[in-house]
């Protein structure tokens, strides 16, 4: 029952999204947005709105853009991507994350300004979103976890993925500190158990952490996959990008959670991260994404750390739009993994609406 409400609510969402997209409301909705958001102090006491004082601009974030329709990282399929490249530069105005950054200084930012990112440099970035950037002549900034570009290893949280995407095993029994049983007969229990092993997994201390994911590999029966070179981004195609383009910043070394490291092991993943990215590209490093970028995984000295290794900006996960005063450290992100394209415009409106 709870899945056929599920189901018809997402359907009467397409339907009214649809509504707005095909006719004049969205065109209104958009101008509305320019100049009036929801009161942040009560957003359901009239008048519900007020005027706003400063333009903001949205960011937005994707990971990966292909038809795989992997349940455990799900990714952009191709065709939606693109059908959402072609509206953004139809109607909005994007820009790259520095330009973005320097108007922001200015407080000239103009109207429906957007910036595209991506995070951690997976292949199907160059392969698949590439072409379509190129051919609208859209900026978009990739930030790269250094470790993995041109090596063959993959990321920590790939480890867990594929383990979770290949195990034959009925249930996961007695794992994590609590010594937890999930079970693992569909796809559904998987995903729980997967969304909750990840969420285990980022709020250990760094060097627990390893451990913990070879446990994991050992009680799913798999291979542990340490490298795959057909997963993420090398340096000859960064390069390829760059010279068309394409912006890249750091994501760190091995996509630790920053707040669970000491201040020497962030300074070396930002630095190192960063000093890689200038020696290959052979211009700044300026921009930074927070792994994970929950609110938990960055903290006040993450920042400073930044600040002093000469970044001018940190994009979280955080979700929200951002305006002249937001912190630059403190970016905020949506993501629009939405496969309707009325529903991904409709949402990139209304969200303009809510305050910071």
């Amino acid at each position: 029952m709870q899945k056929f409400l599920s189901r018809c609510k997402k359907q009467v969402w397409k339907l009214v999204a649809s509504l707005c997209f095909y006719s004049p409301i969205l065109r209104w909705m958009n101008r509305f947005s320019n100049y009036f958001q929801f009161r942040k102090e009560s957003r359901f006491a009239f008048p519900f709105i007020k005027k706003r004082q400063f333009r903001n601009f949205q960011i937005l974030v994707y990971h990966r853009v292909n038809n795989e329709y992997d349940p455990f990282f799900p990714a952009v399929p191709t065709e939606v991507f693109e059908r959402q490249m072609e509206y953004l530069a139809t109607h909005f105005h994007v820009c790259s994350l520095e330009n973005v950054i320097e108007m922001a200084k200015k407080k000239d930012i103009p109207d429906n300004t957007v910036v595209i990112t991506f995070d951690d440099g997976y292949k199907d970035n160059y392969w698949n979103a590439f072409p379509i950037l190129k051919k609208l002549s859209l900026p978009a900034t990739i930030f790269l976890a250094t470790d993995c570009i041109g090596s063959g290893k993959v990321l920590w949280h790939d480890v867990v993925f594929s383990a979770f995407r290949e195990t034959q095993e009925p249930f996961l029994v007695g794992y994590g500190i609590n010594l937890k049983d999930y079970p693992l007969r569909t796809i559904e229990e998987k995903r729980f158990a997967h969304g909750q092993v990840l969420n285990f997994l980022r709020a250990l201390e760094d060097h627990e952490r390893p451990f913990w994911i070879q446990r994991l590999v050992e009680k799913l029966k798999v291979i542990g996959k340490k490298d795959a070179a057909d997963l993420m981004l090398n340096w000859e195609e960064v390069r390829i990008m760059q010279q068309q383009g394409i912006s890249f910043g750091s994501h760190t070394v091995t996509h630790p959670i920053l707040s669970r490291l000491p201040a020497d092991k962030v300074r070396e993943e930002v630095l190192k991260s960063k000093k890689t990215i200038e020696e290959q590209l052979g211009v700044p490093v300026r921009t930074f994404a927070y792994p994970s970028g929950r609110k938990q995984d960055f903290t006040e000295i993450t920042k400073n750390i930044l600040k002093e290794a000469g970044y001018d900006c940190a994009v979280t996960m955080v979700f929200g739009t951002n305006e002249y005063d937001q912190d630059l450290f403190e970016l905020r992100r949506g993501m629009p993994w939405e496969n309707h394209l009325p529903t991904f415009a409709v949402k990139l409106s209304w969200y303009k609406l809510y305050p910071n």
